[in-house]
């Protein structure tokens, strides 16, 4: 008595899979192309294919990137992943990514209230004061958190395509680069009300921060995804890390606050540059001055690291995933 229905499911199986084969033979053709962007159409199409089967999109185009040439097949992979995430995570949901300033916006008001009104912590502007440190926190910590399963994760794909596997980190950081830039408006709105409006130091300084954080957060990321592919402790570890950095970094409190003998380890911490940085330009409208050097430099010096540790130890990634 189940068996049409057996059929009747299997037949629908096999239909999606044409379908899906079908969208594949296209982003084949399309990649193929040495020169030219895609027509929007196309571009839905091969969208819709990573969304729905990211391993084979991969796969596909992995086949063809010595015709598209490096960068410019490197760059359209890392499209299409951030793509696929952004949809996936949202796929269903009313809000959309309204949920990505949800957190911060939540923490920041609980700790608004706990700090501010019961043990009468007297920062002026406040509320603006912690989501100007809270949402470029929220940024580089989910970035680090996301990509350091990245290789872990997919060690399927990794063991069946040849692709650059970097694409990987690199997909979940402008994946969550993307939510912050959708926060800046909320900023904005918040400046509006607790300050001044914002002014031409956003127009200069925001590009500025957001370029150092994210050679940052990419150099860290691609160290600790590589390592963890080794030591998968790492994961676990980073994350009590994070907890713990959160407090070691001024993300609640002036680093004024901090006695002078025990500022030097705060400044050892490249975000605590950043979050002072970020609060320059969003909550006084004025640019960072030279106290942001040590955050270029140790971006740097990871960004190196990271780049090192992934040359010399990814060709050993199949061995171990």
């Amino acid at each position: 008595m189940n068996v049409p229905a057996r059929t009747e499911a299997r037949d629908g199986v096999h239909e999606g899979q044409r379908a899906c084969n079908r969208g594949q033979q296209g982003l084949l053709v399309d990649s193929e192309r040495r020169r030219g962007r895609a027509a929007p159409e196309e571009r839905s199409s091969r969208l819709s294919t990573a969304t729905s089967n990211p391993a084979a999109a991969a796969a596909e185009i992995g086949s063809t990137q010595r015709s598209r040439g490096g960068l410019a097949w490197t760059i359209d992979l890392l499209f299409l992943l951030t793509w696929r995430d952004l949809k996936v995570r949202y796929q269903g949901t009313i809000l959309g990514f309204f949920w990505s300033v949800t957190k911060p916006l939540l923490l920041g008001l609980v700790l608004y209230f706990a700090l501010s009104e019961v043990v009468r912590f007297d920062v002026p502007n406040y509320q603006l004061f912690l989501l100007a440190a809270l949402f470029p926190w929220f940024w580089f910590q989910t970035c680090v958190m996301s990509a350091i399963g990245s290789f872990t994760g997919n060690g399927n794909l990794l063991k069946k395509v040849s692709f650059p596997r970097y694409v990987l980190p690199l997909s979940m950081i402008a994946n969550h680069s993307v939510h912050f830039a959708l926060s800046l408006p909320v900023l904005a709105a918040f400046s509006l009300i607790f300050a001044d409006a914002p002014g031409w130091a956003w127009i200069i300084g925001i590009p500025l921060l957001s370029l150092i954080q994210v050679v940052l957060i990419s150099g860290l990321s691609l160290l600790v995804a590589t390592i963890n592919v080794f030591f998968r402790d790492l994961e676990h570890l980073t994350e009590v890390a994070m907890t713990l950095l959160f407090y070691v970094t001024p993300i609640i409190y002036p680093l004024d606050l901090v006695p002078d003998r025990y500022q030097w380890i705060l400044l050892i911490n490249p975000m605590t540059c950043l979050i002072e940085g970020w609060r320059d330009v969003l909550v006084d409208n004025r640019l960072p001055g030279l106290e942001l050097w040590p955050a270029v430099a140790l971006s740097a010096v990871l960004l190196a690291a990271g780049a090192f540790m992934y040359r010399r130890l990814e060709r050993h990634f199949a061995d171990v995933l």
